[in-house]
């Protein structure tokens, strides 16, 4: 899916918290923080969104290997997982990402957050809240 985003289709929101350019595409749902809503930034989060299925294998293998997730989730595993997770917002913080899964079937009350390198060249956190 080679995913191109343009500015016109973002939807600018502000709050007394922050200040974020969002947009839905194909399930997902983008967050770019104001001060970093470039084209430069706009061509990196479409890559980030085109390669995500690519990369789905290397997130679920860092949730069964982390200590929280396996503490939270102690009969889950990769094949569950999968099932089960569902599309993530997309928050862009500078060089970092971070994958919010909202409306995953993990369970009903918690959020999971990925916290992502690059092109997802590292994953750098797992944290489960709520």
């Amino acid at each position: 899916m080679d995913c191109i985003l343009k500015k016109e289709d973002f939807i600018f929101n502000k709050t007394q918290y922050s200040s974020v350019y969002q947009y839905e595409i194909n399930g997902f749902k983008l967050n770019i923080d104001e001060e970093d809503f470039t084209e430069e930034e706009l061509v990196f989060s479409g890559k980030l969104l085109d390669l995500y299925s690519e990369n789905l294998t290397k997130i679920i293998d860092a949730c069964v290997k982390s200590e929280t997730f396996k503490y939270c989730y102690p009969d889950e595993n990769v094949h569950s997982i999968k099932e089960k997770l569902g599309k993530p917002i997309i928050r862009r913080f500078g060089n970092l990402s971070v994958l919010t899964y909202t409306e995953h079937e993990l369970d009903e009350d918690h959020l999971l957050d990925i916290e992502i390198e690059g092109l997802y060249d590292e994953i750098l956190d797992i944290s489960i809240d709520g």
